[in-house]
């Protein structure tokens, strides 16, 4: 077999090697449209609609993890959602957030005024199970027992985080969830990258235990469940490519979660 077709066979059986890679500790775009394995949706009007885009995280203990970053058409809860473009359009933070009393009653006050939905491009980033399996680490995770035990090189990624970077300064942080439903890892709820996670206050819309790993169009809208929330929100971005392409992201791993 010629070189060149050893490749082309090595690019379509491993996908996920041309992808960019990227380490722990270095800022990225969070989209770039000019990526290997970016691809960008649009509506039958061919108005922009969406964008996935994927790159491999270098762990060293799990090896190159291949993630996926999608900015996805949903319907969400005024309240329940933090819009970084335009911040009057979602929940609007400040420092009653910082005190459960507080928040509590902010809460219930947003809940009201804020009644309402509001469509726009929902931001997560995800390891979808059939994306590992050439993983040795990681499909020995996926046969443990998660409940009772984990693998002590699993264990570490419950202290990823994900930092989002916008314009203006603001910047958010999500950390992963493992095992999830439908994913190995995810990354969708995100809280003040300044001040750590908020207190939990319960009564507040869940997101939809099912996340897509393809965007898909706001004409149902996603399926909130009454549970309480992490202490972070759901990311709400306008349908607006040029601005997708300036957030920043940086994945970090901390010594102790702290939740």
């Amino acid at each position: 077999m010629a070189k060149n077709e050893k490749q082309s066979f090595n690019e379509k059986e491993h996908p996920w090697q041309q992808s960019e890679l990227v380490r722990p500790g270095e800022d990225f775009l969070l989209f770039d449209t000019s990526r290997n394995r970016t691809h960008i949706r649009y509506s039958d009007d061919g108005f922009f609609a969406g964008l996935k885009s994927s790159i491999r995280l270098e762990t060293g203990f799990l090896g190159n993890l291949p993630l996926s970053m999608v900015a996805a058409p949903y319907t969400k809860e005024r309240s329940a959602v933090l819009t970084p473009f335009d911040r009057e359009q979602g929940y609007p933070l400040d420092q009653d957030d910082l005190f459960v009393q507080r928040r509590v009653a902010k809460v219930n006050k947003m809940k009201r005024e804020l009644a309402g939905t509001i469509q726009g491009l929902y931001l997560f980033v995800f390891v979808a199970y059939e994306s590992v399996t050439e993983n040795a680490l990681v499909q020995a995770f996926l046969q443990e027992n998660f409940q009772a035990q984990e693998s002590e090189q699993t264990a570490q990624l419950r202290h990823l985080f994900l930092t989002l970077k916008f314009p203006g300064g603001a910047s958010f942080t999500a950390q992963a969830q493992l095992n999830t439903q439908h994913t190995f890892l995810l990354f969708r709820t995100f809280f003040p990258s300044d001040t750590g996670p908020l207190p939990r206050v319960g009564g507040l819309p869940s997101p939809s235990q099912h996340i897509s790993p393809e965007p898909r169009t706001t004409s149902g809208q996603s399926q909130e469940q009454g549970h309480d929330r992490t202490e972070g929100f759901d990311l709400l971005v306008p349908f607006d490519l040029a601005k997708l392409q300036t957030i920043k992201a940086q994945f970090f791993f901390l010594a102790s979660s702290g939740v």
